[in-house]
């Protein structure tokens, strides 16, 4: 059994060596899903895999993003002139293409981005040449060893470390907020941010750390334990490869492996565990309502508190925080002080693009956040910085070098330049919609509305397994959306070609296979189904796709070069899911069961970021939709004759559906939407400034 280990730099090297690990996975430049971790440059590459394979240990270079026709060719030639590695970690379906067809004989290890979690999509791995399957954190230890019992390829499995709310691959938190995107490896950690749940705060969408190195020995058969933490210190990951070296048991397990539900997993705690104590709160002068307090019971946070007096409440940070501005560039700072004086600043822009300032104890000046912001926000008034995050003492005084201090607003301003777009007024009238449902009722109410097309979201294997009663009532006057997961690996195939010469959209790679002996009326693909770059178009369209749904991470101009004169879906406008997961939330919200809550809608406030969300329910998964919806003006975009659009219905009445559609079939559907109830308060996701 491999013992794989992660690395962003040279000391990580060092600690995979004395750990005595198989493999180390890394990453370089920006084509990984660890943005913000260093990274190797290029002589330290090729270096590193010299002096691994001196001590016979393997090197996987990660390229688990999704990329751009640019990037591929870019990556290629980077290969092209610098040492192979032992594997390659991909997740984009061109870039898979592309190393194949280059490097036929350097394995490819399929990425847990992209979502490998039942025996069709380990098989359809196979099928394209991939030697290795590393499989999502979300699954127990039952679903794996059946995997494991039907496929002959090897398997690797996480054991420890982050783990992710969101299903891997399929996390638009950022992306769809206008934040960075887990798809690009710039993650803004969403998730990890205070909730509220009817003023109660939490980390309610905080999932802990894995931790199932005890479970070892019930992976018989997996080829590889997978360490997660490149952006974690060295000394942390020494201590974890000796503790699989030597065998030693944790007093519990946390982590999918152990089951699904919060009481078999241990994957849920109200307080970050993570969140390590500054100062006991009552030594800390001034305390204020930007201080960060959390009362501790045996070394662990409880719950937030106010009793600033208490002996068990601590302080933890300070954040100088208003709210976050969604379609405007917002942006935040993290500050490392020392005795008053900024030692560093951590920048994050609004992309999820990071940057380190450093700075010393000469030339000091005394810091206003206030007039930081001003000065800043003065010069581009699309700038937001909502947050400033950082621990204090009693000094109530802070500086910082005068010299770090010009840098950072220079470097600000430049990097948030205003880009000019040539806007149109196209007049755009619409002619028919798409429109996605999960709901029946709303079917029964639309089927004879010659405007609207609608696309029944099956959602799950359950609704799939009763789809023939769908069919007998609608035939082919409706699209078929493919539910997303099967986590149990059920055959499939006898429902599916029930769909037989219907139209079909699929929602996941995987499902092209498995389909593949199965005629249709008309192939779609969903957004969920990436294409970036011409390669996975031309891919799609050997598979029969006729028309696709164009990613809302990317902006129109970017999809419109990628897609040319092939048929191109945009969601125009409506709630989106932002996160699929397999976490439950009922020990939040009272729930029995999710069969009979999933129609009711949980709200969530996220506190630091000042914005609502929805949780919607399934029976073998939940997503989690923006509670504002999206809007895009497409009456100010020059738009081709292959565009149609597309209306995300989830989550809505069917009165406001009704009202939703007579406003479509109006001219100027943008504004004649804005001055109802349920868009006024919209926003506008990536039509002109796709994320990079």
């Amino acid at each position: 059994m491999e013992i794989l280990s992660p690395a962003s730099n040279m000391n990580h090297i060092k600690v995979a060596i004395d750990g005595k690990a198989n493999a180390v996975y890394g990453g370089l430049k920006k084509w990984n899903a660890r943005n913000k971790a260093i990274n190797f440059t290029t002589e330290e590459y090729n270096n590193l895999i010299k002096e691994l394979h001196k001590n016979n240990i393997k090197f996987f270079l990660t390229l688990n993003i999704l990329m751009l026709d640019d990037e591929i060719k870019e990556v290629v030639d980077f290969l092209k002139h610098n040492t192979l590695p032992d594997a390659f970690i991909v997740t984009d379906m061109g870039l898979i293409q592309e190393l194949h067809k280059e490097f036929p004989y350097v394995p490819l290890h399929f990425s847990t981005q992209f979502g490998a979690h039942n025996i069709d999509d380990v098989n359809y791995i196979k099928f394209l040449n991939g030697e290795r399957a590393i499989l999502s954190r979300e699954l127990t230890l039952t679903e794996i060893k059946k995997i494991r019992d039907n496929t002959d390829i090897e398997l690797e499995c996480f054991v420890w470390g982050s783990q992710c709310l969101s299903f891997s691959g399929l996390c638009f938190f950022g992306t769809l907020i206008n934040g960075g995107g887990g798809n690009r490896g710039k993650c803004i950690i969403t998730c990890r941010d205070i909730y509220s749940i009817n003023n109660d705060k939490g980390h309610y969408m905080y999932v802990p750390d894995m931790d199932c190195i005890d479970l070892k020995s019930k992976l018989d058969g997996i080829d590889c334990l997978k360490i997660e933490g490149r952006r974690r210190n060295p000394k942390e990951i020494f201590e974890i490869l000796e503790r699989i070296n030597k065998n030693k048991l944790t007093s519990k397990s946390v982590g999918y492996l152990l089951g699904t539900s919060i009481k078999e997993n241990n994957l849920y705690e109200k307080i970050n565990t993570r969140t390590k104590p500054f100062m006991k709160a009552k030594d800390l002068k001034d305390i204020n309502e930007n201080d960060i307090c959390l009362k501790y019971v045996d070394n662990i946070p409880i719950s937030f508190s106010k009793n600033y007096l208490n002996d068990d409440v601590m302080y933890i940070y300070t954040e100088y925080k208003k709210p976050y501005i969604i379609n405007k560039k917002n942006l935040s700072l993290d500050l490392v002080i020392n005795n008053n004086i900024i030692q560093e600043i951590l920048y994050m822009n609004y992309k999820g693009d990071g940057k380190t300032f450093f700075g010393n104890n000469e030339d000091l000046i005394e810091i206003n956040f206030n007039q930081l912001i001003d000065l800043i926000e003065k010069e581009n008034s699309n700038i937001n910085i909502y947050k400033i995050k950082y621990q204090r003492t009693n000094d109530k005084k802070i500086f910082i070098n005068s010299y770090m201090y010009n840098e950072l607003i220079q470097y600000i301003l430049k990097d948030c330049q205003n880009k000019e777009y040539k806007l149109v007024n196209n007049n755009l009238k619409l002619k028919s919609i798409y429109m996605d449902t999960n709901d029946l009722k709303v079917i029964k109410k639309f089927i004879n509305d010659e405007f609207v097309k609608i696309i029944y979201d099956i959602s799950t294997i359950n609704n799939l397994k009763n789809i023939e009663q769908v069919i007998n009532k609608y035939g082919d006057r409706i699209i078929y959306k493919l539910p997303m997961f099967n986590w149990k690996s059920e055959n499939l195939l006898p429902y599916l070609f029930l769909l037989e010469n219907k139209e079909i959209m699929f929602t996941r790679y995987a499902q092209l296979y498995l389909c593949k002996g199965i005629k249709f009326k008309k192939k779609y693909v969903d957004y969920t189904i990436y294409v970036w770059n011409k390669k996975s178009l031309s891919y799609l369209k050997d598979n029969g796709i006729q028309e696709f749904t164009i990613s809302p991470e990317l902006s129109y101009e970017i999809n419109k070069n990628i897609f040319e004169n092939n048929k191109m879906q945009v969601i125009i406008g409506g709630k989106l899911p932002l996160v699929y997961t397999r976490n439950c939330f009922s020990h939040l919200f009272g729930c029995n069961n999710c069969k009979n809550n999933q129609c009711n809608t949980k709200n969530i406030k996220n506190d630091d970021k000042d914005l609502d969300f929805e949780i919607l329910c399934n029976d073998d998964f939940r997503f989690i939709l923006n509670s504002n919806p999206i809007l895009n003006d497409y009456s100010k975009v020059n738009i081709t004759e292959n565009t149609t659009f597309r209306y995300s219905a989830l989550g809505q009445s069917i009165e406001i559906i009704e009202k939703s559609i007579d406003c479509f079939k109006k001219d100027n559907y943008y504004q004649e939407l804005k001055k109802n109830d349920f868009w006024k308060n919209s926003y506008e996701c990536n039509l002109l400034e796709g994320k990079e």
